[in-house]
């Protein structure tokens, strides 16, 4: 039995509203909104935390950020949410030399999270992209495991 997703016809004013805005922002409601289930607090926080960690100011770079929601997606089998960050990763000029050290963290953080400490300590960066580098891995575990949970894929966008 699969999961029902909320859709316009289902949603809460509330969450309707989120629906609107998201139509707004981006021309569509992504699948990720629908699989968050049907309260809208929980939506709107998601998309505020999104919003800070992969897209606002940040010590580490936005493509590194994007090369670290693809590989976590990737380690995680998630092809809803490896689809939309491959997109974007290749918007910012895809994969580098030198992204390893990224993907390796990000896999590592994802299969291995007993060894957190080691994998930070394995990762050539300063303290705060660290810090950056750490949220976004626990970001994208939550959106790949709901995804993964609900079974969304690009034909649950509205």
């Amino acid at each position: 039995m699969s999961l029902p997703l909320p859709d316009d016809a289902s949603a809460s004013p509330e969450l309707a509203a989120e629906y609107a805005a998201a139509r707004d922002r981006e021309g569509r409601v992504m699948a990720i909104l629908r699989a968050l289930g049907p309260r809208a607090e929980v939506v709107r926080a998601f998309l505020e935390l999104t919003d800070a960690v992969l897209y606002g100011p940040a010590a580490l770079g936005r493509r590194e950020r994007e090369v670290l929601a693809l590989a976590t997606s990737e380690a995680n089998g998630a092809s809803y949410s490896a689809s939309v960050h491959a997109r974007l990763l290749e918007d910012l000029g895809g994969r580098q030399d030198g992204d390893e050290a990224l993907v390796a963290f990000a896999r590592r953080l994802t299969l291995a999270p007993g060894e957190a400490e080691d994998a930070v300590a394995a990762l050539p960066l300063s303290a705060e992209e660290i810090s950056d580098a750490i949220l976004v891995v626990s970001l994208l575990n939550l959106a790949n495991r709901t995804a993964l949970a609900t079974g969304i894929t690009s034909d649950d966008d509205l």
